[in-house]
C-alpha cells in the first residue's frame, strides 16, 4: 500500500467538440500542455526554487514548479496527476493549468473574428492564407484524496510491446466520479481535501453550487500578490478572452461552461485581493470591465457575495 495521494483527474473541455471540427487543430491542445510541463520541468532543472535567495522569488519558483507531482499520466484527452503534499499540490497544478490557458488567450483579447474567437488567420509574404483554430486548452477536472498505487502494465506501441505506468485505487476512482458534478472549466474537491489545506491555500479555493463540493480557484495564480494592488490591473488578460469565449459560443449547448468560466475569472480575482487586503479596489476593477463589456444585466451574477 502507498502512502494517501492527492489524484487530480483533468478533462481537456471540449475537446471531441473540437476534433469534430477540426482534429489536426485541437491536437495542438496537447502540444500546449506538453510544452508547459518541459518549460516547469526545464525550470526546475536549471533554476530550481531553492536556487533563489529572495523568499518571494522563491515562493514564485516553487508555485510555478511541477516538483509536487509524482504521476503525470496523460491518456488521449485526459490526464491523472498525483502527489503526496495537497498543499503544494493544488498551488503548482493551479499554475500548470493557468497557464496552459493563457498560451494561447492573448489571441483571443482581440480576436481577428469576434464571431469566432479561436480563429488565427497567418498571412504570409508570398500572399499564402493559412488558417488555423486555436482552440483554448481548458481543463474539467477533480482532485480526491487517498489510495492511489502506481502500477506498472504492458501494452503495445508501434507493434512493439511496452511497459506503461498507470494509477489505480480509490482516489483514481473518486477523482474520476467527482468531475462530472460541474459545469464549466473548473476543478472541484470534497471537504475532506479542504479540511487538510492551509491557510495560504484555502485562499485559492471556495464552495461550490454542488453542496460539500469546493473549487480550486485556479485563475488567482494569474497574479503576483507580492506586488502589490497594481496587480488588479492585469485581470482584463483573463477576463477578455473569456468574455470574447463565452459570446461566441453563447446560445450554443456550450453556452453555460464558457460562462462558468468568465465566472471563474471573476471570483477568483476577488477571493484573492480581497484575502490581501485590496477587496474595494478589485471590486472596482471588475465592475469596471463588467460594464465596459455590456455585461451590466450580468453583474449580480458575476459578482455574487462580493456585491455591494
Amino acid at each position: 500500500m502507498t502512502k494517501e495521494q492527492a489524484v487530480a483527474f483533468l478533462d481537456l473541455l471540449a475537446f471531441s467538440n473540437h476534433v469534430r471540427d477540426n482534429t489536426k487543430d485541437a491536437l495542438l491542445a496537447f502540444t500546449t500542455y506538453r510544452t508547459i510541463l518541459e518549460t516547469k520541468i526545464t525550470d526546475d532543472l536549471v533554476h530550481p526554487p531553492t536556487s533563489y535567495s529572495n523568499p518571494i522569488l522563491q515562493d514564485l519558483a516553487t508555485r510555478h514548479s511541477v516538483n509536487s507531482f509524482n504521476h503525470f499520466l496523460p491518456f488521449s484527452d485526459s490526464v491523472f496527476i498525483s502527489s503526496d503534499d495537497p498543499n503544494l499540490f493544488l498551488k503548482q497544478l493551479g499554475s500548470f493549468v493557468l497557464h496552459c490557458f493563457t498560451f494561447t488567450s492573448r489571441q483571443y483579447q482581440n480576436p481577428d473574428d469576434p464571431s469566432n474567437p479561436i480563429k488565427v488567420v497567418h498571412k504570409f509574404k508570398d500572399n499564402t492564407i493559412i488558417e488555423e483554430n486555436w482552440y483554448s486548452t481548458l481543463f474539467r477536472g477533480s482532485i480526491a484524496l487517498g489510495e492511489a498505487i502506481p502500477i506498472e502494465l504492458m501494452g503495445i506501441v508501434n507493434s512493439k510491446p511496452q511497459k506503461i505506468a498507470n494509477l489505480a485505487g480509490k482516489a483514481v476512482v473518486r477523482a474520476v466520479g467527482l468531475e462530472s458534478k460541474i459545469k464549466g472549466p473548473r476543478i472541484v474537491f470534497e471537504k475532506e481535501l479542504f479540511e487538510k489545506l492551509d491557510s495560504s491555500t484555502k485562499v485559492y479555493t471556495a464552495e461550490t453550487e454542488v453542496k460539500g463540493l469546493y473549487e480550486l480557484l485556479w485563475t488567482g495564480f494569474h497574479y503576483i500578490l507580492s506586488n502589490g494592488h497594481s496587480e488588479i490591473n492585469d485581470f482584463y488578460e483573463l477576463f477578455l478572452p473569456a468574455v470574447n469565449l463565452w459570446k461566441a459560443y453563447n446560445h450554443t449547448p456550450f453556452s453555460e461552461h464558457y460562462f462558468k468560466f468568465v465566472e471563474l475569472v471573476v471570483t477568483g480575482t476577488l477571493k484573492v485581493f480581497d484575502a490581501n487586503g485590496h477587496r474595494d479596489i478589485a471590486i472596482n476593477k471588475v465592475t469596471e470591465m463588467i460594464k465596459s463589456q455590456g455585461l451590466e444585466h450580468k453583474k449580480k451574477q458575476l459578482l455574487k457575495s462580493y456585491s455591494s
